[in-house]
């Protein structure tokens, strides 16, 4: 638990001062998800919780409202497997207190065990989470296949750059190939430029198995690692990224993530969505 409340946080990081310069405005929570999705043009915009990991659960949730968002991928540090369904209630119950859907959880990594990666599929469903981003090992698939068709819950593959299985889409695309549609894709466009990859291009190739996706942006397409920036202030081509969401009829919650200053994330974070917005509006 860290000593620091969300309404601190927001003035000791200076997201106000930077809302102010840029013309960037601060949502409130009298945000609703309808009001999200018009706002970017037609898009349920979320955040992966990893943007936030310096803070707790609770500081997260009302970060995130705060932003005016609705749609949250968690990850396990703010919201854990477990089956203990009272604290599943609990966490349920705040983030519809605050209008927010957990639609997407993970990376999860799935391997052979298949009592260990059933227990996943339970928490997801006890938890309403329709998506488990995933980086399984290749002795798992069989075993995702009979859970996806069992509990009605898709996974999405997460890539995570060179050196890593699924580095380029191509990898991806032949592993789901043999299984049910309902095993497809959650993909990080940073790390695929990391890989030396156009996210537009990974987007169209993906198409209808594109069942999440982590919205980052790097300084260049190459993989010499390129430093990662606000999303829209990098090499990402952010209205084409909305028009091949567009194209193949995305209409999953983005999230957001943004790795960069953990502990002041909140002026990066509210710039990267100001510019989705504008290229979001741009192509509608």
């Amino acid at each position: 638990m860290h000593n620091v409340t969300r309404r601190d946080f927001l003035m000791s990081s200076g997201a106000a001062a930077m809302c102010a310069l840029t013309g960037v405005r601060l949502a409130t929570a009298a945000s609703s998800p309808a009001a999200s999705i018009e706002r970017f043009s037609g898009f349920k915009m979320g955040l992966q919780s990893f943007s936030l990991r310096a803070f707790d659960f609770e500081e997260a949730v009302e970060l995130v409202t705060d932003l005016g968002l609705h749609w949250v991928e968690f990850f396990p540090r703010h919201f854990g497997v477990t089956a203990d369904e009272d604290e599943i209630a609990g966490r349920v119950a705040l983030l519809k207190a605050n209008q927010i859907e957990p639609y997407v959880h993970g990376v999860h990594r799935f391997d052979g065990n298949a009592n260990a990666n059933r227990r996943i599929f339970e928490f997801a469903r006890r938890a309403g989470i329709r998506v488990l981003s995933a980086h399984p090992t290749a002795d798992s698939f069989p075993i995702l296949d009979e859970l996806v068709k069992e509990f009605d819950i898709k996974i999405g593959i997460h890539n995570h750059g060179p050196g890593s299985a699924f580095d380029r889409t191509e990898e991806a695309l032949e592993a789901v190939e043999p299984w049910d549609k309902r095993i497809g894709f959650c993909p990080d466009t940073g790390h695929g430029m990391r890989s030396g990859e156009n996210p537009v291009e990974m987007i169209q190739r993906m198409g209808d198995r594109l069942y999440g996706l982590h919205l980052k942006d790097q300084a260049r397409i190459a993989r010499d690692n390129p430093p990662e920036t606000v999303l829209g202030e990098g090499a990402i081509d952010l209205k084409g990224v909305c028009r091949a969401l567009r194209e193949v009829g995305f209409t999953a919650p983005i999230s957001l993530e943004y790795e960069l200053q953990s502990r002041n994330p909140i002026p990066g974070i509210q710039q990267g969505l100001a510019n989705f917005e504008a290229a979001a509006h741009a192509t509608r």
